[in-house]
């Protein structure tokens, strides 16, 4: 028989061996800090995060002539410098949060646009990655109690996020080219669905919901991509990615620095912890 260890009435434990980067890492390691809230101002610097991210992806492979996937390894260079700036900062600030965004929208729009460099067809590349966001998605949403006004990040997160990144930028251009929509007119499909479902969910008590969350982002992705496409296609690809850029930078610093109303300010998260 295995004897327990008993512990005397008024014994201290010892504290485990512990450092102040492995303090920041226990506390912050399911979630970023600068986080937004969920909220239509949320929303709508998505859309416009989803628009440069086509761009800048485009302007990577194509404008700066690095190519689809030489730049991912970079790009993955700039996502942990961003999350890694963000775990160790002692002020809020969501600009490193839409950065990362950025980030991974671009990596995204090269991942999925280098399916055409192995000359695999939508009919084979759409069904695949859809069925890895689906099952990312139920991954996270066993995760997560509710979105409340706060994004529960982590590792999944970021996971399904570059999967939906990856949807869209396979979703729009199918839409565009194989349904023949044409990318104004896959913006205009998508941020109009996309808009549904988010209003039809507010009425229902907020986006609380993950696959609500996570259906209404990917129909924004794609309407990005067809959006990113149209712009590119009307004004060119540097001053598509300017504009779109500015009008990005712009909401961002206007409102979460000038109203500063949509900060994260809760340093608690009503989210589980990850499992595995």
């Amino acid at each position: 028989m295995v004897q327990r260890p008993v512990r005397i009435v008024g014994q201290s434990i010892p504290p485990k061996p512990t450092s102040p980067f492995l303090d920041i890492w226990h506390k912050r390691r399911n979630h970023v800090r600068s986080l937004p809230k969920i909220n239509a101002v949320y929303w709508i610097t998505l859309c416009a995060a989803s628009i440069f991210g086509t761009n800048t992806g485009d302007y990577v492979s194509d404008a700066m002539g690095i190519g689809h996937l030489a730049g991912l390894p970079w790009l993955l260079v700039v996502f942990l410098l961003l999350i890694g700036a963000d775990l160790v900062a002692e002020f809020s600030a969501p600009l490193l949060f839409w950065a990362a965004i950025i980030t991974v929208r671009t990596a995204a729009t090269n991942f999925g646009d280098a399916f055409h460099d192995f000359h695999i067809g939508f009919e084979i590349s759409l069904p695949i990655v859809l069925v890895l966001f689906a099952v990312s998605v139920l991954w996270y949403r066993r995760s997560c109690v509710s979105l409340m006004k706060n994004l529960p990040t982590g590792g999944v997160y970021w996971l399904t996020m570059t999967l939906a990144g990856i949807v869209g930028t396979i979703g729009g251009d199918a839409a565009s080219f194989r349904l023949r929509l044409m990318p104004l007119g896959t913006a205009a499909l998508f941020f109009l669905l996309a808009g549904v479902v988010i209003a039809a969910s507010k009425r229902k008590g907020g986006w609380t919901n993950p696959l609500i969350y996570w259906l209404a982002l990917v129909l924004i992705r794609t309407a990005g991509t067809g959006a990113g496409d149209a712009l590119a296609h009307a004004a060119g690809l540097p001053f598509a990615t300017l504009l779109s850029g500015g009008v990005f930078v712009g909401l961002v610093i206007w409102f979460y620095a000038v109203i500063g109303t949509n900060v994260r300010t809760d340093p608690e998260l009503v989210v589980e912890a990850e499992r595995g």
